[in-house]
């Protein structure tokens, strides 16, 4: 389809006219001061001459737009069919494609994007083939022609789309809002749009670049067969935006679709239903938790403890008797409900001050390593716990000896056995319903699996709505039910009296009643509860206590259960056992052998 001649030529004959009219008027009036007016205006000319003359050079060397000319017709269903005719001018600068933009989503407020569906788009040209590229990205629809062979004179394209979006529901009836001219990368010397449509009651045509409210240089509704705008000069990227009231019962369907800008302050609303939702999820999301502790993490009250007598008198001599019989690793589970590396430490050194391994702390030179051999004494028998027989095996594992250094090769494959059978038998011994190890890891799994499902329900919800609280309800609720998984393992009521005499059992550590200890028993009753002192970091203080027995600087024989380099005083077991528990423990301790 080729351009319309006499639309071009009227342009042209006004443009001269007005011209022409012009300059009769400036021939014909004169005004005082008139010579001051001309020097100035020679000056200003010799200034800004060279200038404009290049921008006008640079404006006739590049590809222009002779004519556009395009019908829009308005359907029932409220899309509108464009039918563009456009006559490209390449007989300064030879072309071979052309490229122009449709706008597919545009600002409408402060929060909501206003969103066109474009389709079936044909593009053509009447003096050559061509080949059409259409590529949607950013809001807008880029077609990019290629012609056959490079142009070199006027061509011209055809462009045929439907739109919908552009029907919008107002108070008086309906507005179509289009921007007909517009994406295209060449200036544009006259341009005319014609409306097909039923019920218009008025018309309005802006021109200039995106947002502009400029009128375009005619916008006529009456006394014409259709609702008809045109505009004289449009620079490149500028718009014609054509706007139609029509009336309520015009038969037309509104098809505005307007889509939330995202942002975070929408995707986080905190109010109306967002907020009331969120608040839900977050009300169960911590009632659960909450009735978790309430009914399954609080301790059940037990009977009034027993009086704690940590030493009982027989006749003349004064018995060892820890609360409830508990050995050092059951006191530090039950007490903190974890089998920490202080609890098998504690164990080994009570094995032996119970006789059923013998340390003895190696030579060494002044800037050696310090070590020790431990050597079986006795074997395990039943009255070992089986917690304190894996222990026993482990560091043996079929051998009479075995240094400390080595521990960790030793005990590594089979600490977490060690572990299991502490938890094993605080169910086995009544103070626990369940293993504190599988309760605690249940529910702090499950809050952990929580959280992160309500990480992924943010973002989702953030991204695709103003929900995004909920997500956020959801993370709250995952993090207190982990929080709450930690301290969930509850003792019974066995559990609860024995953790009060403990309780006894520390204050008593505390403050060491030596003085009460006969003379000649205080090394063995010092070393019965050293290891239990360790548990409660109070082992130093009882070496110290140990270390203080010895009255004299001469070499005294080695504790029962230690045996010392020659020249060992009684005064050096402060140091001494207190660096042999800290190798133990870091031998345990190595590559986590114990983290949770």
């Amino acid at each position: 389809m080729s351009p319309n001649p006499p639309f071009v030529d009227a342009a042209s004959r006004r443009q001269t006219s007005h011209r022409s009219r012009r300059q009769r008027r400036a021939r014909g009036v004169s005004y005082p001061g008139i010579g001051a007016t001309i020097i100035g205006g020679a000056v200003v000319a010799a200034l800004f001459l060279p200038a404009t003359t290049a921008s006008a050079r640079d404006a006739a060397d590049q590809a222009q737009i002779q004519s556009y000319q395009a019908t829009v017709r308005v359907e029932k269903n409220g899309s509108l069919h464009v039918a563009e005719t456009v006559v490209y001018d390449f007989s300064v600068t030879s072309a071979s494609a052309v490229k122009r933009e449709i706008v597919t989503r545009e600002s409408y407020d402060a929060e909501s994007d206003r969103v066109y569906t474009l389709d079936n788009v044909v593009v053509d040209a009447v003096q050559t083939d061509v080949d059409a590229t259409i590529t949607t990205d950013g809001g807008r629809a880029a077609i990019d022609v290629e012609f056959s062979e490079p142009q070199t004179d006027t061509v011209t394209l055809t462009f045929n789309y439907d739109v919908a979006g552009a029907v919008a529901e107002t108070a008086d009836g309906l507005e179509v809002r289009w921007p007909v001219v517009q994406g295209f990368q060449q200036p544009i010397a006259t341009a005319r749009v014609e409306w097909n449509a039923t019920d218009v009651i008025w018309l309005s045509c802006l021109a200039g670049p995106a947002g502009s409210s400029r009128p375009c240089t005619m916008s006529q509704l009456v006394d014409v067969s259709t609702p008809t705008m045109e505009q004289k000069g449009l620079a490149s990227g500028e718009q014609m935006v054509g706007i139609l009231g029509l009336n309520a019962d015009s038969g037309v369907a509104p098809s505005t679709d307007l889509q939330s800008r995202w942002s975070i302050a929408r995707s986080f609303t905190a109010n109306g239903a967002p907020v009331y939702v969120a608040l839900a999820v977050l009300l169960f999301g911590l009632l659960f938790p909450t009735w978790l502790w309430l009914s399954r993490g609080r301790d059940t009250a037990g009977r009034e403890p027993r009086e704690v007598r940590p030493m009982t008198a027989m006749g003349d001599r004064m018995l060892f008797s820890p609360p409830s019989a508990v050995r050092p690793g059951q006191m530090g589970t039950i007490v903190d409900e974890r089998a920490d590396v202080v609890d098998v430490s504690s164990t080994i050194v009570d094995l032996a001050v119970r006789n059923y391994i013998f340390v003895e702390e190696l030579s060494r030179t002044q800037h050696g390593r310090h070590d020790w051999m431990l050597r079986r004494r006795n074997d395990a028998g039943d009255e070992l716990l089986p917690y304190e027989r894996e222990v026993f095996d482990a560091i043996f594992s079929g051998r009479a000896e075995v240094r400390v250094s080595e521990l960790e090769g030793v005990l590594r494959n089979r600490i977490s056995d060690v572990r299991a059978l502490m938890y094993d038998d605080m169910v086995g011994q009544g103070w626990f319903k369940e293993r504190p190890d599988a309760v605690r890891s249940r529910w702090t799994t499950a809050g952990w699996v929580l959280l992160g499902a309500g990480a992924v329900l943010t973002v989702v919800l953030a991204l695709a709505s103003s929900f995004g609280l909920v997500g956020l309800s959801v993370v709250i609720a995952g993090a207190a039910l982990a929080a709450v998984g930690q301290v969930t393992p509850a003792r019974t009521a066995k559990g609860s009296r024995v953790l009060a005499e403990l309780k006894e059992f520390r204050a008593f550590l505390e403050s060491p009643a030596v003085e009460a200890m006969p003379t000649g028993q205080r090394e063995e009753l010092i070393s019965r509860f050293f290891p239990y002192a360790l548990v409660f970091g109070l082992g130093e203080r009882w070496a110290d206590e140990l270390a203080a027995t010895d009255t004299d600087d001469t070499p005294g024989e080695p504790i029962y259960w230690y045996g010392a380099p020659e020249n060992w005083h009684l005064s050096d077991a402060a140091p001494t056992m207190m660096r042999l528990t800290t190798a133990l423990s870091g031998a345990i301790a190595t590559r986590r052998l114990l983290g949770d």
